[in-house]
């Protein structure tokens, strides 16, 4: 039986992989672009807002959302909602202190909270998928693929996000082209991790359906993102180039979410592997 699509949870994931995406690259442009304030300024809101926003979203997922503390409490379980709530937590701390380090403009704290920003962006994407990856009662999820579509699909609308915000702020084209080289090589290995994540579903036979529309959508525009990225990076870092590239990257991050949850289903050991494998039904 088909489980259909959970839009909270998909929602969660886009969000907030895009804010990990943006934290990231905010700590990678400081640490190689030295970026204007104003631009650091908007892209670390930006991230706080998307991790915020992304969090609420989550939280309507669950039957009882006043119960949502009971998760917090668990937080040590390390299980795969635990990791996702740490990677908010952490993120957001991040994005918050460097935000106030950055506008007392002291560069040695800048760096360190640049790299930082840049760990903690990569890691809490990875977990998003992960957190699916651990559910070995769903063939669709147990897939190392998964993981790595969540992160560079996330880290690729993040880096876009940014670009759009340094090039509405007129920032130099050195720092621009950084990013959106950046960009396109996220894009590139967001495609590679589609295609490796199709290519798993075809050869567990779960390939079939909406679930061939969403594995071919997601390609398509993973390879638009990365084309728009490309262009923004070696022939015109424009605004409306990157606005392009960050429509395509939210395209292409959706669908990774949507097939991964056209190939979900109910199985009569659902719930006990779920719990063996530290993951909770539909967590």
């Amino acid at each position: 039986m088909e489980i259909g699509i959970q839009w909270p949870l998909v929602l969660f994931t886009l969000i907030a992989g895009a804010g990990f995406g943006l934290l990231a690259t905010a700590g990678l442009a400081q640490l190689a672009a030295e970026p204007g304030k104003k631009t650091k300024q908007i892209a670390l809101i930006g991230a706080i807002a998307l991790l915020g926003v992304g969090g609420l979203m989550s939280v309507f997922h669950l039957a009882h959302p006043e119960r949502f503390m009971g998760a917090i409490a668990n937080l040590l379980s390390f299980s795969g909602i635990a990791l996702e709530l740490l990677g908010l937590a952490f993120g957001g701390v991040a994005a918050l202190v460097f935000l106030l380090v950055a506008s007392m403009e002291n560069k040695a704290a800048e760096k360190v909270l640049a790299a930082c920003s840049v760990l903690i962006g990569v890691v809490a994407s990875f977990l998003q998928g992960y957190a699916y990856f651990e559910v070995a009662a769903q063939p669709g999820w147990h897939q190392i693929a998964l993981a790595f579509c969540y992160l560079f699909t996330s880290l690729a609308l993040g880096a876009l996000a940014y670009a759009a915000i340094a090039s509405g702020k007129a920032e130099n084209e050195a720092g621009l082209r950084l990013v959106g080289k950046a960009a396109c090589g996220l894009a590139v290995l967001a495609v590679v991790a589609d295609a490796a994540y199709a290519a798993g579903l075809g050869g567990a036979g779960l390939l079939e359906g909406d679930a061939v529309l969403f594995a071919v959508l997601s390609l398509a525009f993973a390879l638009a993102t990365a084309g728009a990225a490309a262009w923004f990076a070696f022939k015109a870092p424009t605004l409306p180039l990157a606005v392009a590239g960050v429509l395509a990257g939210v395209g292409g991050a959706l669908c990774v979410r949507l097939l991964m949850w056209a190939v979900a289903a109910y199985q009569l050991n659902f719930i006990w592997e779920a719990t063996v494998n530290r993951g909770l039904y539909l967590f």
